[in-house]
């Protein structure tokens, strides 16, 4: 009995659905490959880079760091620490160990070079308490705060506040380390107030020979 030749044309004139759908599935299965080959090729698979560890880095120490890793840095965030110098590295991101692609930016957060600058946007003198002054320099970040007692008739009121010789009006501003002082009115009591009338009057003594 002869063998029958396999023909695709046959094939394809018996079978014409079946014929269409291996045509398809070979195409897209080409297709897939096709794209995967690209994605490797655009993503640059195999090229990587793990960050280092930078924390404690001076800025531009970090930047030397990542590019002899084939890494880029940027600043995402600063914050001030007056324990530390000013450019130092306290936070990366990826974190240290953290497997990316070359060319990758690291974010890093700094400790900034300059202290942070605030503005008093309410008055600290007047009708204005001790307290309250204290608590509304310490909401915006001053806590270095000096407290001077002045004599006035205005028991505990803010007569005046200064940044060293510069009074503090609604507007100022001034840096987050800066000492503030607050004079407070304190009442006189009769024996103060008889010790400086008192001393108004002394006369000096003279020894005689």
């Amino acid at each position: 009995m002869a063998k029958t030749k396999f023909s695709i044309r046959d094939f394809y004139s018996k079978h014409p659905f079946l014929s269409h759908l291996i045509m398809v599935t070979a195409t897209g299965l080409v297709l897939l490959w096709l794209v995967l080959i690209f994605l490797d090729f655009w993503t640059l698979h195999g090229a990587n880079a793990v960050v280092p560890q930078l924390k404690g880095k001076s800025y531009s120490e970090a930047g030397s760091i990542l590019t002899a890793n084939k890494l880029s840095i940027e600043i995402s965030d600063s914050i001030y620490d007056r324990n530390l110098a000013p450019g130092t590295v306290v936070e990366s991101w990826p974190r240290a160990g953290a497997i990316v692609k070359d060319g990758r930016q690291v974010y890093v957060t700094v400790t900034a070079f300059s202290p942070k600058q605030v503005t008093i946007s309410m008055p600290l003198t007047g009708n204005v308490s001790s307290r309250q002054a204290m608590s509304y320099l310490r909401g915006i970040g001053i806590t270095d705060i000096r407290i001077k007692e002045v004599p006035s008739e205005y028991v505990d009121l803010v007569v005046g506040a200064s940044y060293g010789d510069t009074p503090l009006t609604v507007g100022s501003v001034i840096p987050i380390t800066s000492t503030v002082t607050l004079s407070v009115g304190h009442a006189v009591t009769l024996e103060e107030d008889s010790l400086s009338v008192d001393s108004e009057f002394i006369e000096p003594v003279f020894d005689q020979e």
